[in-house]
């Protein structure tokens, strides 16, 4: 494909700046453009597997994302009263702790000064318009400026507003049945390095996770019988989240008293992004946007870098963006739509159990899988491992 014009990213998160790396790696102009007014640091922990460590380590950047790891030892579950029900190491057979443990903004900026000097980046704006030519794309920003691309890649997440310019028919929602909450809230001297979990009453599920010096991360989920997009105000979706919190435990309530204070708060529907089609035209999607397993699956990161890898080496591999596009869906759809079918409404009403019994048998489970023994004898060895990172998905070479 020609590298005469510049090629257009929007969305400065996780995956536009990774894409952005490769295609400036293969001789492409990039531009990054980003709604929020400067680069957003915080979030929530992220967490790389499979083939996303693979496409970091092709991008030489290992040494600076563990230089920024959480330091998670590991994942224990606890019980209403906050007393331990269970331990799972870091890396064990069913913890939530994996090798890469990153926030969000941190991984995001080690992107981000990776490319700040190979790729433009613009803050504080963002796509109104996408008018095809000839030979281009002729692309109208909030502020009325035009100018033209030689394509478009929408990494804009799971809300793009760039996709609904020209896929909106094309794309929907899986609503899975349960709506998540993210936040921060202050440290205490008793949160260590371990991820703290606890199963409530009513289905509420409820994670503690290190974030810094200064702060823990918390994600909240809970069943809800449907989404309910007629919440408009922060107040009433803090409300839904304290009713379903409370009386649910020691550690609930600690975050019901936190709650009003919490500045850096999401709360939505868990739904999946599936599109019929990952482009049109000269536009193409990438990471939530494209395919959005939801965070619990902990493979949107993996997806996101796997996803920007293809997607530039097929656009340099081919000689024009429909053929590279073609290509790109082709590689990684199976892929992301294996992860997304790992999580499906009936797995997401199991693991929210609802009664006392259910959850004393979650609890009974957990003391077996965490259990020496089982740990044991299921966790993999390095062998193993890395089979399941080849089996998880090939990377192509360009």
């Amino acid at each position: 494909m020609e590298r005469t014009k510049k090629i257009l990213i929007c969305g400065g998160g996780i995956a536009g700046p990774a894409c952005a790396w490769w295609l400036s790696k293969h001789g492409f102009s990039v531009v990054v453009v980003e709604k929020a007014s400067a680069f957003r640091d915080g979030g929530q922990n992220v967490d790389v597997k499979g083939a996303g460590q693979q496409v970091i380590k092709r991008m030489g950047l290992t040494a600076q994302i563990q230089a920024r790891d959480t330091g998670e030892c590991g994942q224990k579950w606890l019980d209403a009263a906050g007393k331990v029900v269970a331990v799972f190491p870091k890396n064990g057979f069913g913890s939530l702790t994996s090798d890469f443990e990153i926030l969000r903004g941190d991984f995001a900026r080690v992107l981000f000064d990776a490319t700040r000097h190979t790729s433009e980046y613009r803050f504080g704006t963002h796509v109104t318009g996408l008018e095809e030519t000839g030979d281009g794309v002729r692309v109208i920003f909030d502020d009325g400026a035009t100018e033209a691309f030689e394509l478009v890649i929408c990494a804009d997440g799971m809300s793009s507003s760039t996709r609904s310019l020209a896929l909106a028919e094309e794309t929907r929602l899986r609503y899975l049945g349960a709506y998540m909450a993210f936040f921060k809230i202050p440290r205490r001297p008793e949160d260590d390095l371990w991820a703290c979990s606890v199963n409530g009453i009513g289905g509420t599920m409820i994670h503690l996770r290190p974030g810094g010096p200064t702060e823990t991360t918390v994600l909240v989920t809970f069943p809800a019988s449907e989404p309910d997009p007629q919440r408009p105000l922060t107040l009433s979706r803090r409300d839904m989240l304290r009713a379903a919190l409370e009386g649910r435990g020691t550690v609930a309530d600690r975050l019901v008293g936190e709650l009003d204070a919490v500045q850096d708060f999401y709360f939505g529907p868990m739904s999946q992004v599936q599109a019929s089609t990952w482009s049109k035209g000269r536009l193409v999607l990438l990471g939530d946007a494209a395919h959005c397993p939801t965070p619990f699956t902990g493979k949107g990161t993996a997806l996101a870098l796997v996803g920007a890898y293809v997607l530039a080496g097929e656009i340099k591999a081919n000689p024009t963006c429909s053929e590279a596009f073609r290509a790109y869906e082709s590689i990684v759809r199976p892929y992301a739509e294996r992860s997304q079918q790992a999580l499906s409404p009936r797995m997401i009403r199991l693991m929210h159990v609802r009664t006392r019994f259910g959850v004393a048998i979650a609890h009974i489970l957990q003391r077996v899988f965490g259990s020496r023994l089982i740990q044991r004898l299921l966790k993999p060895g390095a062998a193993a491992q890395a089979r399941k990172i080849d089996e998880d998905f090939a990377l192509p070479v360009y």
